[in-house]
């Protein structure tokens, strides 16, 4: 997998106890235009300190171009961003 850490627009939704489920999230391609990525499966779930920032991070599997994907994002709790991290 590469590195990106581009900054993503994410639909989730949270369950009853706080849990994160990423459904779907949007980027600007290298084109300009924006692509959307549906997330199919999750594969795994953990939580990080970078950089003194408390981060959860999700390994993901979905469809990129018809193609199956695997890939890594990561949401700040301080800040609520989502970064597409690595692909």
């Amino acid at each position: 997998m590469k590195v990106l850490a581009k900054p993503i627009e994410m639909i989730a939704w949270f369950d009853f106890k706080g849990r994160i489920h990423p459904i779907r999230f949007r980027l600007i391609d290298e084109d300009g235009k924006y692509q959307v990525i549906s997330i199919k499966s999750i594969q795994e779930r953990k939580k990080e300190k970078l950089a003194g920032n408390l981060m959860q991070v999700f390994l993901c599997r979905g469809n990129v171009q018809d193609k199956e994907v695997l890939f890594e994002l990561k949401y700040e709790k301080d800040t609520d961003q989502w970064t597409l991290f690595k692909m």
